[in-house]
């Protein structure tokens, strides 16, 4: 969804962007995923972190490590940072299987990890925890807005924490629902029409407080947030895009280069603009440490 909203007020909150990754996986990837090797350079996951965990997680905790590799400084410390993890309907597929095996071996089949790895939580805490990030870790969103609702939680966050160094934004979803069986396992084969199937996209962003962006990410770029106050109660608009395809569309205007700008109209009348930084609108007030 894009757009330039007219008569925007000045800018509501800001941050800088860093380093970002991108990255897609079929149902039958994913596996592979798990136990995959880190890149070089980057902090090391405990043995075996990635067994249980959700799809989603698998593939968002693989972008943001491929972030932190492509970071300018790859041995800089995120130890203060927070995470803002935006995940579209995670956990259905374990869910399923669990409803599945409820039906026919009852509760003693259905597993433990369902709750801490399928949950809204669950992707922000595995970032948290497998990184040893101490700042908040927040789980947002849940549904096809998940890139409006990760963004707005992260500028929110940043603006309103003036001890927060930066969040890891991090958002995911399927580009279509996967087909299970009648056990609640999924279906792996590639469709018969030549389709790939369904893929799971996740994007990572690292994003520093504004008035620190070209210090500690190395890039130029600045995302703002602009409500205009003509539409700030407006009922939300038709949806009519995937949270896929907005990753997507995200990804590539972080890919498109630094002098590259980029808009996103959220469904309730806010835009999020990204843009090199002096192209941005009137500045916010600086923040004040608590």
């Amino acid at each position: 969804m894009h757009g330039s909203i007219p008569n925007a007020e000045a800018v509501s909150a800001a941050c800088g962007v860093g380093s970002h990754a991108h990255v897609e996986a079929t149902l039958a990837e994913i596996p592979g995923l798990r136990d995959q090797s880190v890149p070089e350079g980057v902090p090391a996951l405990p043995s075996r972190f990635l067994r249980h965990c959700d799809e989603q997680t698998v593939v968002g905790i693989r972008a943001v490590l491929a972030a932190i590799a492509a970071h300018p400084e790859p041995t800089l410390s995120f130890v203060g940072y927070g995470v803002v993890a935006a995940a579209c309907q995670s956990g259905r597929i374990a869910t399923a299987q669990s409803l599945a095996m409820l039906r026919t071996a009852g509760g003693v089949a259905v597993s433990p990890h369902i709750v801490p790895q399928c949950s809204l939580h669950s992707l922000a805490g595995a970032v948290s925890v497998a990184l040893g990030m101490h700042g908040p870790n927040i789980g947002a969103s849940g549904g096809q807005h998940a890139v409006s609702e990760g963004l707005i939680a992260s500028l929110s966050l940043l603006a309103a924490d003036a001890s927060l160094p930066g969040i890891w934004l991090v958002v995911s979803g399927w580009t279509e629902e996967p087909s299970l069986d009648a056990t609640g396992k999924p279906d792996c084969s590639p469709p018969q029409d030549g389709r790939s199937g369904p893929v799971c996209r996740a994007l990572a962003v690292a994003l520093t407080a504004d008035a620190n962006s070209a210090a500690n990410t190395g890039s130029n770029r600045r995302l703002t947030l602009h409500m205009p106050a003509a539409i700030r109660m407006a009922r939300p608009a038709a949806h009519d895009r995937t949270a896929a395809d907005e990753i997507l569309d995200f990804a590539r205007g972080l890919a498109a280069g630094p002098a590259a700008s980029w808009s996103h109209a959220c469904p309730w009348g806010a835009e999020i603009r990204l843009a090199p930084h002096a192209a941005a609108s009137r500045s916010i007030p600086k923040r004040e440490a608590a």
